[in-house]
């Protein structure tokens, strides 16, 4: 009996050391590396609108001209 309640604790404690590991190991590597991939997509996402709305504008800017050109 004495050697089972040792053995139940000794996995009690396994556990309870493998789930701190675990918080750490989210806390710690986990969750920075995610707010990194957030940021670093949203700032691509916003960076890819900008360029496609420049190119839009250079777009039109560059039919302006044109027409001008061929008008002389």
């Amino acid at each position: 009996m004495n050697t089972e309640l040792m053995n139940e604790f000794y996995l009690l404690q396994q556990s309870r050391s493998n789930a701190k590991y675990l918080e750490i190991l989210e806390e710690r590597i986990y969750s920075p590396i995610q707010e990194a991939n957030t940021k670093m997509t949203s700032w691509m996402h916003k960076r890819g609108k900008m360029l496609m709305k420049l190119e839009t504008k250079t777009q039109i800017r560059m039919k302006k001209i044109r027409k001008k050109f061929l008008q002389y």
